[in-house]
């Protein structure tokens, strides 16, 4: 499934037609995603050099700093956000054109599937970049900085931290495969609906076998969110209780504990929007297999994929 995604992620790349300027506005993005964790510890310093009872212009220097990392962080990360909206969009349109310059059907309920098979894997795509763009490069980046900005503030929250991430991603792992049965399943279903749909009214049994299998997947999402979500509500109380404790017995102190939990905190968001994208990750690389063993459409094989 690993090796399957990087080969669609690759088609995808290879589809875009203006690398060049999806790439600078990710890079750009890149950076814009690195200011929050420092005005995380930025905020930090402020609640401490108030305990601390330092001098005002020291604290307005913080704060004048934290309104101009704030500044920039908006102008970077909205601009670059907007932009990559732009080669998104685009890139819908190339593999549109990519697929369909070879599409040969044999009668227009065949090219109707076919279609909504591209359309599929066009969505998927979308969504998927659209993901990678905000939060998923946040996700990244702060899932590999912040355990070692914990690994020097206390080293047992870092273990805690690694065991929390690791825990919420095995079961993100053993749930997502689940979720990709269930998505290839409603992929058929939604492509034979269509693909009914254009040319007839008589959609009744195309109708219910499409509900049935949304249900099941929508349920099936409920589970998956279910786990994930307790997992780090549990890691999150234990930490805090830890935190707390620190604070009590005057081995930490309040800015110690705004800054552990602030990271914490984004750690739970970060891994959230990880979830999705790996979500997302499997219905594109669904949708590329429903096009890969589509026989109207040439441009892909399956031997491509393995």
């Amino acid at each position: 499934m690993i090796k399957k995604t990087k080969l669609t992620l690759v088609l995808i790349f290879k589809i875009i037609q203006n690398k060049r300027r999806f790439l600078f506005w990710f890079f750009v993005r890149f950076i814009s995603s690195l200011l929050p964790l420092l005005s995380i510890f930025l905020f930090s310093k402020v609640i401490k050099s108030l305990e601390n009872q330092v001098d005002f212009s020291h604290l307005f220097f913080l704060v004048l700093t934290i309104f101009t990392v704030y500044i920039i962080d908006n102008f970077l990360r909205l601009r670059s956000i907007f932009k990559l909206d732009e080669c998104i969009s685009s890139i819908s349109f190339d593999i549109h054109l990519f697929f369909t310059k070879d599409l040969h059907a044999e009668n227009k309920e065949e090219r109707h599937q076919s279609v909504q098979a591209i359309r599929n894997f066009a969505d998927a795509s979308a969504l998927t970049l659209t993901l990678f763009r905000q939060p998923g490069i946040d996700s990244v980046v702060s899932l590999t900085i912040i355990p070692f900005i914990l690994f020097f503030l206390d080293t047992r929250i870092f273990v805690l931290e690694i065991a929390y991430i690791l825990i919420y991603m095995v079961i993100d792992y053993y749930t997502t495969q689940k979720y990709i049965r269930l998505r290839d399943a409603q992929n058929t279903k939604v492509e034979t609906y269509y693909g009914k749909l254009q040319e007839s009214n008589d959609i009744d049994l195309e109708q219910k076998t499409y509900t049935r299998h949304f249900s099941r997947l929508c349920n099936w999402n409920f589970i998956e969110w279910f786990l994930l979500q307790n997992s780090a509500v549990f890691f999150y109380s234990l930490i805090l209780a830890y935190s707390v404790i620190s604070v009590t017995t005057g081995a930490k102190q309040i800015s110690d504990i705004i800054l552990i939990m602030g990271y914490i905190s984004s750690t739970q968001g970060f891994l959230n929007s990880f979830s999705s994208i790996k979500d997302s990750l499997a219905d594109m690389t669904v949708a590329v297999d429903h096009l890969a063993k589509n026989k109207s459409i040439s441009v892909i094989d399956l031997d491509d994929l393995v």
